[in-house]
């Protein structure tokens, strides 16, 4: 059999009339890629480009856009025709990807997979540019059974193969498009080689899975806590009683996620605080309004985290997210 064509991917939101630029990004893009649904930022102008190749079982795609949400619905799900994995690796930017009850932060160099098999969400609060590649499940059947364990989980923490894929991934867009059919499924096979020794890094590094009734129970916590994050008295005792589960055990849930219930907590008020930070229906609150609306009752303790987790002061991030909004993307 004969090396097929690639097959090229290219769109942009550039000459359209601003109402209708996320209509085509939706219609054009979003469900081209991934059947996605799209949610922009309000009272943000939008720009967004795509530039990328389709290759027999794995789609590479170099996009470029304003801040927005997209997310993988169960209606989404039962119309495909195919399995897939979708990673995304950040260029500039950050991005936060959900899916199976986890959630991560990406800065560039970093990326994530999720399993377009089951819902997942991105989010987007600046301008960024990612490389998502769609990669056929068949691809990699014998690690296929333990992808659950490390979606939404950061790949560039846990493996040491991630920062040459990284490299040889922003090569690899660049060159996919032009390369003659021969070559470039040479080096679309030598590439998901390299995806794959990434994904048993990441494997193995990972938890053993949780028993059904342990990781049901991790699920009833997580949810627990994200329905009282603006809480300030939410702690493990509080998790607990409402649970009718000992400390110990919520410990030793949170445990083999690499993490603890506390820090969890932490993490996931620092993060919805972030996303307010830069919301332009909250322009008018100050930081401590939103810091104390997420639970926070220590404006100093806040700021120290937040720069830990973010790099950024919350006031910085704040004018760093207003500055992008009016400026727009960067040219490609």
């Amino acid at each position: 059999m004969s090396p097929s064509t690639a097959t090229s991917i290219l769109a942009s939101t550039a000459g359209l009339d601003q109402h209708d630029k996320f209509g085509y990004w939706q219609d054009v893009v979003c469900r081209a890629l991934v059947d996605l649904e799209c949610s922009p930022v309000s009272g943000r102008t939008f720009e967004a480009s795509v530039e990328g190749s389709r290759l027999d079982g794995l789609s590479v795609a170099r996009i470029e856009a304003s801040a927005h949400r997209v997310e993988r619905r169960s209606s989404a799900i039962s119309r495909a025709s195919d399995e897939s994995l979708i990673f995304n690796f950040v260029l500039s930017g950050v991005a936060m990807a959900q899916q199976d009850g986890r959630s991560v932060v990406l800065k560039a160099g970093d990326g994530a997979v999720c399993d377009a098999q089951r819902p997942y969400s991105l989010r987007f609060d600046d301008t960024f540019q990612i490389i998502t590649i769609k990669l056929a499940r068949s691809a990699i059947t014998h690690r296929a059974g333990s992808i659950h364990r490390i979606t939404a989980r950061s790949l560039g923490e846990s493996s040491q193969v991630c920062p040459i894929l990284f490299g040889y991934l922003v090569s690899f867009s660049r060159q996919v498009s032009i390369l003659a059919p021969a070559a470039s499924e040479k080096v679309a096979r030598n590439f998901t080689e390299l995806l794959a020794a990434a994904l048993d890094e990441v494997i193995q590094a990972s938890p053993p899975p949780l028993s059904e009734y342990r990781a049901a129970a991790l699920m009833r916590a997580r949810d627990f806590v994200e329905r009282h994050l603006d809480v300030c008295e939410l702690d493990t005792s509080m998790v607990s009683n409402a649970l009718n589960l000992s400390p110990r055990y919520i410990n030793k849930l949170f445990e083999a996620e690499n993490t603890s219930l506390t820090r969890y907590i932490w993490r996931r008020r620092l993060e919805r605080a972030a996303v307010d930070l830069r919301d332009p229906d909250r322009a008018g609150l100050s930081v401590s309004a939103i810091a104390m609306a997420h639970g926070f009752n220590d404006l100093s303790h806040f700021s120290r985290a937040f720069r830990q987790r973010f790099d950024f002061s919350p006031r910085a991030y704040r004018a760093s997210g207003a500055v992008s909004a009016v400026s727009g993307p960067s040219p490609a």
